[in-house]
């Protein structure tokens, strides 16, 4: 399993830019303006025919495909197909065939990306998987509903040896017994390795839905149960979008 990301980088873009999470969407008429720079939670999709040094383009939570022809020194990493980031950019001149904007990125920075997990399969168990308090700031789905993005906070100390643990979970013994049926059932689920909770922490991370897609047809969203910091057990609904 993977850490979670206890600081983001990104935070210190937040007060010079425009954040595009999807339901803003890249609106033609931001993008016209004198080059402003954008920030943009997005998926980086590699391909061996895109025409780009290291085959990636990047796909926004409002569906918007981003090609991009400019900045390529962001391309030193080596990503894997799915990974999300927020992607820092500005809008070129000329169109990209086949693209919605042709972009000139600045800066990637990866958010945690995992898959959902199910509770008792292989080494899920309870206690690996844990129910620690956490908050789940703001939750919502990409257009595509192929990932859920989580902002999030819990109390720890920095310390590298508490690898404090993340996961979306399908509950065998409560998936869909719960609320109307309209929402599929899942939990986030927070285990901090025992960690002492001297300072609060936040971050971003992404669970990606395609291995649960049978759990999610015919459903309006999804229902995600969390352990939260002061409040208690909470159940959050976030609906599918409909444009």
């Amino acid at each position: 399993m993977m850490k979670a990301m206890r600081k983001l980088n990104v935070k210190a873009f937040l007060g010079i830019v425009a954040i595009l999470l999807g339901t803003a969407g890249l609106t033609q008429s931001c993008l016209k303006e004198e080059k402003p720079d954008l920030l943009a939670l997005a998926t980086i999709n590699k391909v061996a025919t895109v025409r780009t040094d290291k085959g990636y383009y990047f796909t926004t939570d409002g569906g918007e495909t981003l090609f991009p022809a400019g900045g390529t020194g962001w391309a030193t990493e080596e990503y894997t197909d799915g990974q999300r980031a927020f992607v820092l950019f500005n809008n070129m001149d000329t169109p990209a065939e086949g693209y919605d904007y042709n972009v000139d990125v600045k800066q990637v920075t990866p958010v945690l990306t995992k898959e959902v997990v199910t509770l008792g399969e292989g080494e899920n168990t309870e206690e690996k998987v844990g129910d620690d308090k956490i908050n789940a700031t703001y939750l919502w789905i990409s257009k595509d509903r192929k990932y859920l993005t989580i902002e999030f906070q819990y109390y720890g100390t920095d310390n590298a040896d508490k690898k404090h643990l993340l996961n979306l979970v399908v509950n065998p013994a409560t998936t869909g017994e719960t609320g109307s049926g309209e929402f599929a059932d899942l939990e986030f689920r927070h285990n901090d390795e025992g960690d002492e909770p001297v300072r609060l922490g936040e971050g971003y991370v992404s669970f990606k839905l395609d291995k649960i897609k049978s759990l999610l047809e015919g459903k309006k969203g999804v229902k995600v149960r969390v352990n939260t910091l002061y409040d208690g057990i909470k159940q959050y609904e976030i609906s599918f979008s409909t444009d």
